[in-house]
């Protein structure tokens, strides 16, 4: 008699941060927002490939949060309003650290 297959565990569910406008009790001053950090300086700080914990703290809530189709990659975006541009910083969701970024 054949044994029945144990059944997979359920994928977890991808835990994707809150944004400024979604918990705005959590908006803090942070490092960038102070102004304290270069163009160089971000690049740098991302280029090391972060937790996303790290991005967070250094960055603050990001403006918007998407999701890729296979639930490989966070979408982080920050908006640059005196550039009128949006900057992205990706997130892997296996490591939940930088897999990527564009950032002016």
């Amino acid at each position: 008699m054949k044994q029945p297959r144990p059944e997979p565990f359920p994928p977890t569910p991808v835990a994707l941060p809150p944004t400024k406008d979604s918990r705005p009790d959590l908006v803090q001053e942070t490092v960038y927002s102070r102004g304290y950090l270069t163009g160089y300086d971000i690049w740098e700080f991302l280029r090391e490939q972060p937790a996303e914990t790290d991005v967070l703290e250094t960055f603050g809530l990001p403006d918007s949060v998407w999701l890729d189709d296979e639930e490989s990659t966070k979408f982080l975006y920050y908006f640059i309003s005196k550039m009128q541009d949006y900057n992205i910083i990706e997130i892997s969701t296996k490591t939940d650290s930088v897999s990527g970024f564009e950032w002016d």
